[in-house]
């Protein structure tokens, strides 16, 4: 069947669904190039629904035969499903269909990943495994049988029978059928148990392919139990099956999947060693671990209605992912690694022209909305609300929440309800968030007179495709005031901005105080606030709030930055001796000032400078950056080497916060001593390594200096077995190639024997770590921009999913000059015209080029 043409589809137009499915019975027979699937399920009409047509999602499905109350039909055919006639009463349908799992390159619905079966069925690929309501309003208890000779036969829920070359799964609670999840392989199983708070006995299985990845499953197990304390402690969420399953699977478009009872995972984000895997690797596994889990109640007990309210399972549950991640690592640093993903991403989704409002409008195609904007901004947004109604009244609405719409697919509409009947507060004004796109800018003014300090804040969101006004938002400023010795005169308070303009006023302050605004990056918002680089000095030295004193010293680099590319400047020297101060303060976590030495990206200062009216030049911004890590290695070079002894990590390793902080700031400082030692120290500390953090952090360090060579050949023969460290590999060439080598580097990469177009993380290594080298991918000479568009070309009929997320690597084509934008135009254009693009593709093609 071919595909019908793209169809807009419009939150306006949700419908419910004609019919209602109580069960569903489905056996599988499992061949690599013919699987045979036979379906049994119990339909009945819906009283609320507006029609009476009987459609079932189908997608490159082979038809055998098709029953109603076990009478044979015909029923019509089209690219997108199935149609017929049915009774006016409860019924059952019955189909036989064929598919091929081996020649399914798309990765959704049933594939082969190394000789193993399994499934992705979010958002929409349950209906390349049989006809069915393929929509999240549709929940039904399923029943699997499948058959085949492999020793390891998976499904939802708990068993229920098995014998020689079958197993029967049960999974008791209703689901829509973009969590349905089937697994069947060589497999073998890192086990454990956990016991709920009321005695529930759970088995905990990981499962992975024989040959070694047994050996990186025991933190991830560890991560698990973790996840189902904390989800009882904090939310009082306990786990409801008798089983809880993760596989992991080489070949994966995203990073896990919440299935019931069966998650499957990409294997990058769930197996792990300390001689493969980095100290961010474990935080990522960690994190993504309790996403997963905690789905079971945020997005599998709670789903939701229709695609549009993809935000209010995945916000929310970004959101307690988060909050976990705060509570076993450090708050501080956890909320600084999450305003930095949402600036260098989300932000940069919302200034462009692929900016679309948390709960989008409408959409061609679903897989191109799991965004920034969806995850990470619809988390903040959590965050606002709770900060605005407070703890306890935040609890009693989760509470409320999970009893009223336990088992129920649920809208913005109903989350925010149970806010309204906890609090008694209107909050049709916070609602906007979800209905508004483009980042709100806050601008500061404040005087003080006669023992009175005011401030003056103006919010203004800049129009964005298809919302050219918007209205003011509920904004929560949390603010704090410091005098001259950097003592607190108001410890942080929460002002609520409602209007297009308000002024707050404090009163009985003996001198001019200096703000702290936006602590803790209080709401998803750009400040303007003209201060003096002494007064962000001084915040950088002195705030109370450690995200506020983070972003002091990074606003003040970000200006340095923009004024040297722009005039030519020298770097300023309270910047650098704010730093220099900051880094030798050893009361401070050394994961914050591991960050407090990160410069703002390339792409970062090349959105500054054209926000303030300028056309970045990606080579000279390069250059730029470049210098400016030169003069502070310069400017510290006599701490730093105390410093990295000091950060020297003795005994067995661990992932945990402590020694994985001093590791982050003594590669920090290590980078910065290879500019002047010519990576001597580096060089050492490669040879002796026995974790990846340590080999990977020397690598990196020699690599940015243009050394390292040796140490490149040595680490691909030591790691030419292991997929996962080769994909590091693969992207840290790509990443941090000269400019005017990049596009070469990248183009030799997809030579190596071990590049392989099919496998997501191998092809996003090399593409991904070519976006990421800004100025090598917006080198003049435009051949990073038609390599990349060659390889789209080739790889969306194979993966149109994955072709269409790295498609978004062009956003940002209207920032730069007009010869650039011509050659980004042209790739674009390139890309559009492929005979039979997919529609994944095709949309965001489409939506870059306005």
């Amino acid at each position: 069947m071919k595909d019908a043409a793209p169809q807009t589809i419009y939150l306006s137009e949700y419908t419910p669904p004609a019919y209602l499915v109580d069960n569903v019975h489905l056996t599988f027979r499992l061949g690599a190039l013919k699987t045979r699937v036979i379906s049994r399920i119990a339909f009945r009409p819906n009283p609320n629904a507006a029609t009476s047509d009987f459609f079932l999602h189908g997608d490159d499905l082979k038809l055998i035969s098709a029953k109603i109350d076990g009478q044979s039909i015909q029923p019509a055919l089209s690219g997108e499903g199935l149609r017929c006639a049915v009774p006016d009463a409860p019924f059952v349908f019955e189909a036989e269909v064929e598919i091929s799992p081996a020649a399914n390159t798309a990765l959704e619905g049933l594939y082969m990943s190394n000789d193993m079966y399994c499934t992705q069925c979010e958002a929409e690929g349950f209906r390349k495994i049989t006809f069915y309501p393929d929509r999240p309003d549709v929940m039904a208890v399923f029943t699997v049988r499948i058959e085949s000779d492999l020793p390891v036969l998976l499904s939802n829920g708990n068993p229920a029978q098995a014998g020689e070359a079958w197993a029967e799964w049960h999974d008791p609670w209703p689901k829509p059928a973009y969590l349905f999840a089937l697994v069947a392989g060589d497999l073998v199983a890192h086990s454990d148990t956990f016991t709920t708070r009321t005695g529930r006995h759970v088995d905990l299985n990981i499962w992975v392919r024989p040959g070694g990845d047994e050996a990186k499953c025991a933190f991830g197990m560890a991560a698990l139990k973790k996840s189902m304390k904390w989800d009882e402690e904090v939310y009082g969420r306990e786990y409801d099956l008798d089983l809880f399953n993760i596989v992991a699977v080489d070949d994966f478009n995203a990073g896990a999947m919440e299935n019931k009872g069966l998650n499957i995972f990409n294997a990058s984000a769930v197996l792990a060693s300390p001689e493969t895997a980095t100290d961010a690797d474990f935080e990522r596994i960690e994190a993504i671990i309790a996403h997963e889990y905690f789905h079971n109640w945020t997005g599998n007990r709670v789903t939701c209605r229709d695609w549009f309210q993809l935000c209010l399972k995945e916000g929310l549950t970004v959101y307690r992912d988060q909050q976990f991640t705060g509570d076993m690592r450090s708050p501080a640093v956890k909320r600084i690694d999450d305003a930095m993903v949402l600036r260098a991403h989300q932000f940069r989704e919302d200034n462009g022209p692929l900016a679309h409002p948390v709960r989008p409008e409408s959409f061609v195609e679903i897989n191109n909305f799991y965004t920034a904007t969806v995850y990470e901004k619809g988390a903040e947004v959590i965050g606002m609300l709770k900060l605005v109604v407070g703890d306890e009244a935040y609890a009693k609405a989760l509470d409320l929440y999970f009893e009223r719409h336990d088992g129920d697919a649920a809208t913005i509409e109903d989350w925010l309800q149970v806010f309204e009947d906890t609090t008694g507060r209107d909050l049709s004004q916070f609602k906007k968030w979800y209905s508004q796109a483009g980042t709100p800018r806050l601008t500061v003014r404040d005087e003080y007179k006669d023992d009175t300090y005011r401030l003056h804040l103006r919010q203004e969101t800049p129009a964005t495709p298809g919302q050219n006004t918007k209205d003011p938002l509920l904004i929560p400023v949390a603010v704090g005031l410091l005098n001259d010795n950097g003592a607190e005169v108001l410890p942080t308070t929460v002002l609520e901005m409602t209007k297009a303009e308000q002024t707050f006023t404090f009163d009985g302050l003996a001198s001019k105080p200096v703000p702290s605004i936006l602590r803790n990056f209080s709401a998803p918002v750009i400040v303007t606030h003209d201060k003096s680089n002494a007064e962000r000095a001084f915040l950088m030295a002195h705030d109370t709030d450690p995200f506020n004193r983070w972003d002091a010293g990074r606003t003040l680099a970000q200006d340095l930055l923009v004024r040297m590319v722009r005039d030519d400047l020298a770097p300023d020297a309270a910047f650098l001796d704010g730093l220099a101060s900051l880094l030798r303060d050893d009361t401070l976590d050394p994961a914050f000032r591991a960050l407090a030495l990160r410069l703002p990206s390339e792409g970062d200062t090349a959105q500054a400078l054209f926000d303030a009216g300028h056309t970045p030049d990606p080579i000279v911004v390069n250059q730029v950056q470049e210098a400016l890590t030169l003069q502070i290695a310069q400017h510290l070079q006599d701490t730093l080497p105390r410093i990295y002894a000091d950060m020297t990590v003795t005994g067995p390793y661990a992932p945990d916060a402590g020694p994985a902080g001093q590791r982050a700031l003594g590669n920090a400082v290590l980078a910065l001593m290879s500019r002047l030692d010519g990576g001597k120290q580096a060089s050492r500390q490669f040879a002796t390594a026995d974790n990846m953090t340590q080999q990977l952090g020397a690598l990196r360090a020699l690599l940015q200096t243009s050394k390292g060579t040796a140490e490149l050949a040595a680490f691909e023969k030591q790691w030419q077995h292991d997929r996962l460290v080769m994909d590091k590999w693969f992207g840290l060439q790509a990443s941090l190639a000269s400019p005017e080598n990049a596009a070469l580097t990248a183009e030799n990469l997809t030579k190596h024997p071990a590049f392989d177009i099919k496998n997501p993380n191998r092809f996003r290594s090399v593409f991904g770590g070519l976006k990421a080298n800004t100025a090598g991918f917006h080198h003049p000479s435009g051949a990073a921009y038609a390599l990349l568009a060659d390889w789209l070309i080739k790889l969306d009929p194979l993966n149109p999913q994955t072709a269409a997320r790295m498609t978004m690597s062009y956003d940002t084509w209207k920032r730069y000059d007009a010869d650039r934008q011509a050659k980004m135009r042209l790739a674009l254009t390139r890309i559009a015209q492929t005979p039979e693009l997919s529609r994944d593709t095709e949309e965001i093609v489409t939506r870059i080029l306005g």
